[in-house]
């Protein structure tokens, strides 16, 4: 059985894995040219949950093991996916955050605590609130609470996750029909003057001022009597 297959044997959250490099001796190399020849190989360090064990094993051969246990269903998919970006991210000099909810930070515990449960591998409030009998015997006094108190906080945020969708979709709705009666609004300001522009114009008439002859009949010359 691989690492990560036994790690997945004893609880149902992700090993804590980090990796380093180390300078091993390349020896045909070393044979070759009559001097210590070295070369880069990373190994994964993995502490199973709660655990203060560490297991060293190199890389390539982890992420084949890894595959192992996808396929014989000891660990899921998903967890490898993480553990794979976490590789990656270390390759480039950057940390990934731990899958979950930072202890580091959870305001229910002191930061005296958190960094005590750091200490232990315990770094996200689902890692705590899952945390097994090998675990709360290395808590000690209190463990029970902390545990507790991490499943009441897990069980709130689930509850009220619906909720917070619902209200967020809500405000993105009611925004953008904000949006639009705006842009309605607008536009109807722009008609209404496009409107008062015309009923505003004057049409003036061509040609010479209009008289009182122009508008009478012509009549006949008055006669006069002889």
């Amino acid at each position: 059985m691989s690492v990560v297959g036994a790690v997945a044997e004893r609880s149902d959250r992700p090993a804590y894995v980090r990796f380093e490099n180390r300078v091993i001796e390349d020896k045909q190399a070393s044979l070759k040219q009559g001097q210590f020849i070295g070369k880069n190989v990373h190994f994964a360090k993995i502490t199973p949950p709660y655990s203060k064990d560490c297991m060293d094993i190199k890389v390539e051969q982890w992420k084949m093991n890894l595959e192992a246990d996808v396929r014989e269903g000891r660990i899921p998919k998903e967890w490898v996916d993480n553990y794979i970006a976490q590789y990656e991210a270390w390759k480039n000099g950057q940390e990934l955050p731990p899958v979950g909810t930072a202890i580091r930070g959870w305001g229910v515990i002191s930061p005296a605590m958190q960094e005590t449960l750091i200490r232990m591998n315990i770094l996200t409030v689902e890692d705590l609130a899952a945390v097994n009998d090998e675990g709360i015997r290395r808590i000690g006094m209190g463990s029970l609470d902390l545990k507790n108190k991490a499943v009441a906080w897990l069980q709130q945020m689930k509850d009220k996750g619906p909720l917070t969708m619902e209200v967020s979709a809500l405000k993105n709705e009611n925004d953008s029909l904000k949006t639009q009666v705006s842009n309605l609004s607008a536009q109807v300001e722009k008609l209404i003057g496009m409107v008062g522009k015309e009923q505003l114009a004057v049409v003036e008439v061509p040609g010479n001022s209009i008289s009182a002859d122009d508008i009478l009949p012509e009549s006949e010359p008055v006669k006069r009597k002889k």
